[in-house]
């Protein structure tokens, strides 16, 4: 992440003390073993990245840690499930990146970075602040915790992808991470295999929708929503074969996969991701050329997924997929009092007179269940299901205001250079990122919590990446 590529200064008698501590790392394992290991893989790292420029030795890191975040505990030490991949690699660029400054170095921060940075940098230390007023101080310093590392993934991403080069990378990376994804959701519809992270402690039988990575089917539909658009997008600015054959059967299969998810908000996200399609690309005169290609795009999209949902067509979905599509289903439940609908209408209900309760000033981070709870002691789920709720219950209106800034600058930014900017590649990213941005308004219903949930922060990177890149295009 540095602006050097000097390699890193580690004399003989520091690769050394790395040989010692992999044997104190094997005495640590004869009595701690995933001590042991931890110690032992951090000595072999030292050793082996001793020659890697700064530079370099930041893009890995931050790679890593993207593709780690996506596959979240299934990178994870089973006999601590706490400890994962993910944290591991976002802790040592954290710490590397601390100690390179303290050290004197230098680390540029563009205003494209900087500014979002600084919203999400307030956000963090008001989140530290509202801990001082929650109920539970644990689960506020926890929900802190993930903000501040899904902050700093959002920050070294954009700082490392500064280039076409290096973003082009990241997304190749990310397509990869996608591909096992679905091969999982595959391995589920086809086998019933199932990892151990997806709903830990129910029975295989009861589980419902295909999770893939994800740990219950809504968080697996709503990856795939916020990754449709950078599929759906590829044939209306490239003229690359491959590229757009890339972007159709990108699109089919992320579409088949939301069907055996049965997630109803990620289904009408869809909807939403088709029409801001249109909307943007109408906005603009130069690609209203491509909206005949993004008809026919949706119109594939429809007469794959309308049939679907009703129980006929190509993807032939058990009925009790058919059955959870239903929206008529979810209003009767809302007016009975009874199901998913009246539960996900209860829960609103209750996030918004906490708010009231509290006259804006929140229940401190990470304490919404908490105080769902504490108001409903037999509450049976007490998770909001609602992220833009989640964060105005847990910080008040101050948080809210924070993340809504953010959220609409990537929006708006993005929207502005996708029908301003010339570079292909620009168009693409800003297009795609302005899409995904919009159909998570209906998406962000699908997760209990968006707290840590890696693709949405990937997206926010995306976005700043993308205003990044834009910025360096002459006007």
């Amino acid at each position: 992440m540095s602006t050097q590529s000097t390699p890193i200064p580690l004399s003989p008698n520091v690769i050394g003390w790395a040989v010692a501590g992999a044997f104190i790392a094997a005495i640590f394992a004869a009595f701690q073993p995933i001590a042991g290991l931890a110690l032992g893989v951090m000595a072999l790292l030292v050793v082996l990245l001793r020659g890697v420029p700064l530079r370099r030795l930041g893009a890995v890191l931050a790679f890593a840690a993207a593709v780690a975040a996506v596959a979240g505990p299934n990178l994870g030490v089973p006999a601590a499930k706490e400890v994962f991949a993910f944290r591991i690699l976002i802790v040592v660029l954290a710490l590397g990146t601390a100690g390179y400054l303290l050290m004197g170095g230098t680390l540029s921060m563009p205003r494209s970075v900087a500014v979002p940075a600084g919203l999400l940098g307030i956000w963090v230390a008001w989140s530290i602040v509202s801990i001082g007023w929650s109920e539970d101080p644990v689960a506020a310093v926890r929900w802190t915790t993930f903000l501040a590392m899904m902050s700093a993934l959002v920050i070294a991403l954009a700082l490392v992808c500064r280039t076409k080069e290096r973003t082009r990378t990241l997304l190749w990376l990310l397509l990869g991470a996608f591909i096992v994804a679905v091969l999982v959701a595959a391995a589920e519809v086809l086998f019933g295999l199932r990892l151990a992270t997806t709903r830990p402690g129910r029975e295989t039988a009861s589980l419902f929708g295909v999770s893939s990575l994800f740990g219950n089917q809504n968080n697996f539909a709503t990856y795939l929503t916020l990754t449709l658009p950078y599929f759906a997008v590829l044939p209306l600015i490239y003229r690359d074969f491959r590229l757009r054959a890339l972007g159709l059967i990108g699109t089919g299969i992320a579409l088949m996969a939301l069907l055996y998810t049965g997630s109803k908000s990620n289904l009408l996200a869809t909807g939403i991701i088709f029409v801001a399609l249109f909307l943007v690309l109408g906005a603009d005169k130069r690609m209203r050329g491509r909206l005949v290609g993004a008809a026919v795009i949706a119109g594939l999209a429809a007469a794959l997924v309308i049939p679907a949902i009703q129980g006929s067509g190509v993807v032939k979905l058990p009925e009790r997929v058919v059955t959870k599509f239903d929206f008529s289903v979810f209003a009767s439940q809302i007016e009975t009092g009874a199901g998913s609908g009246a539960l996900r209408s209860s829960l609103t209900a209750e996030g918004i007179d906490l708010i009231e309760d509290t006259k804006g000033r929140g229940v401190g981070a990470g304490n919404a269940e908490t105080a769902v709870k504490s108001r409903n002691p037999d509450a049976r789920v007490a998770n909001l299901h609602n992220w833009w709720l989640e964060v105005t219950v847990n910080g008040g209106l101050i948080a809210l205001v924070l993340f809504g800034l953010f959220y609409f600058r990537l929006l708006l930014r993005q929207i502005h250079h996708a029908t301003h900017r010339t570079d292909r590649f620009v168009r693409y990213l800003t297009l795609a990122g302005a899409i995904s941005l919009v159909g998570f308004f209906a998406g962000s219903l699908g997760p209990s919590s968006s707290i840590h949930f890696a693709p949405m922060w990937i997206v926010f990177a995306l976005g700043v990446i993308a205003i990044g890149l834009a910025r360096q295009e002459p006007t």
